[in-house]
């Protein structure tokens, strides 16, 4: 299987886009076009080469976050700026159908998110050398009871099992730091 992710256009369709979650189908569809005009945020899709229908995607703007709302663990590594530079990954998404048709095709779940997850942290680990950035973040947002019943899951544990962990007083917005994503792509 061959796809490829790149930075969104208008050309992109995401008309299709099936998502459990309201706002991650929302935002594709009806934000993000004012978002990436008006340099809010960065977004970038994933296709099949040579085909403009999103099958997944990803959003990326820039955040400071208070320091004192660090894990110790964190803080201890950090300077000590009142706040510290970050990305924030805002939106992840994939189309529940497209990803349910190729896990029909091959038997074998095509592990899309984790696709885009990788992606977004070797693009933030590039960027915060060009504009430091300390951290990514997320905000994990909760599926509503509807939502649920549709079967959307948290996505909280998706991000813990990926090395992020919860700010002090926030525990749905969750960090990793760029040295750990160093770490963890050091061979890139």
């Amino acid at each position: 299987m061959s796809l490829a992710i790149v930075p969104w256009t208008k050309e992109h369709d995401a008309s299709q886009f099936t998502s459990n979650l309201a706002s991650i189908k929302k935002y594709i569809q009806e934000q993000a076009q004012r978002d990436v005009s008006s340099y809010t945020s960065s977004v970038f899709v994933l296709t099949e080469p040579g085909d403009m229908v999103i099958r997944g995607y990803y959003s990326l703007s820039s955040l400071s976050i208070v320091f004192q709302e660090l894990p110790p663990k964190v803080q201890k590594r950090l300077p000590r700026y009142t706040e510290t530079s970050a990305i924030l990954l805002g939106r992840l998404g994939v189309d529940k159908e497209y990803s349910q048709k190729l896990l029909d095709h091959t038997g074998i779940k095509p592990r899309l998110g984790e696709l885009l997850l990788a992606d977004v942290q070797i693009r933030a680990l590039k960027n915060s050398k060009d504009v430091g950035s300390a951290l990514l973040v997320v905000d994990a947002e909760m599926p509503s009871t509807e939502e649920q019943k549709n079967g959307a899951r948290d996505p909280l544990p998706f991000y813990e099992k990926y090395g992020f962990v919860p700010l002090t007083n926030n525990p749905r917005r969750v960090i990793k730091t760029m040295r750990a994503i160093s770490k963890e792509f050091e061979s890139l």
